[in-house]
């Protein structure tokens, strides 16, 4: 569903068969939603109508994000390569410069973002309380470790080329560099947030979270000192 930023829902939302899992803008008027073995790619007119243009069979993804306006990154279930890019055409292909974990993540135990600027790609290990941090480029590769990160799931791009990171047991956001090094964390007002997003001009943070009997979507300003 498409919601302004007070929340309020714009258009009718759009309903799936298969399970949507995440969605990732690819231009201004199309989106792309992963599910289960398939690619949904939906356009959005100016009038907020939501319209299936193409559908794409792919193994099961779950988290997904753009890397370039032509392929975009996918976080694995079930598979050792646990990270890989997909072309909108459908054709995956693996970091070949990436050593992941040597494990496989069932749905809902790792997520994925990728800092386009650094090169950077960010796999989250929620059973580890790990953030995994590699550049794609010279191949080296950081385990994040920290009080702070308690069950990480969700990440993003955040300000400054930074990566945003839902630490769920902590009920808050956990802000690192692209290199890995922690910066601050902020406390959001829900239990367990497990999605989290940043508008493209980085001053607005979206988080939801996944508790039945109390399920939230939170719209954060995000000030400009957090910029520098």
């Amino acid at each position: 569903m498409i919601l302004n930023e007070g929340l309020r829902r714009l258009g009718t939302p759009y309903r799936f068969r298969p399970s949507p899992h995440a969605v990732a803008v690819v231009s201004n008027s199309e989106i792309v939603v992963s599910g289960s073995e398939c690619l949904l790619f939906l356009s959005v007119s100016s009038d907020n109508v939501i319209s299936l243009t193409r559908q794409i069979k792919t193994s099961t993804f779950l988290s997904i994000c753009c890397k370039t306006p032509t392929q975009m990154v996918v976080s694995t279930i079930d598979d050792i390569c646990n990270v890989r890019m997909i072309s909108v055409d459908g054709v995956e292909t693996d970091f070949q410069q990436v050593e992941f974990p040597k494990k496989t993540y069932k749905l809902g135990d790792s997520f994925s973002t990728y800092v386009q600027s650094k090169n950077t790609l960010v796999l989250i290990d929620r059973r580890a309380h790990t953030v995994y941090v590699y550049d794609t480029v010279n191949g080296t590769s950081r385990a994040v470790t920290n009080g702070n990160i308690q069950v990480p799931s969700g990440a993003c791009v955040g300000p400054g080329d930074t990566v945003m990171v839902c630490s769920e047991n902590m009920n808050s956001v956990v802000q690192l560099t692209a290199d890995g090094d922690f910066l601050c964390t902020y406390p959001v007002d829900m239990k367990f947030p497990r999605s989290i997003c940043v508008s493209r001009d980085k001053t607005r943070l979206a988080v939801s979270n996944c508790v039945i009997g109390d399920r939230k979507l939170q719209l954060y300003k995000i000030l400009p000192t957090l910029n520098n």
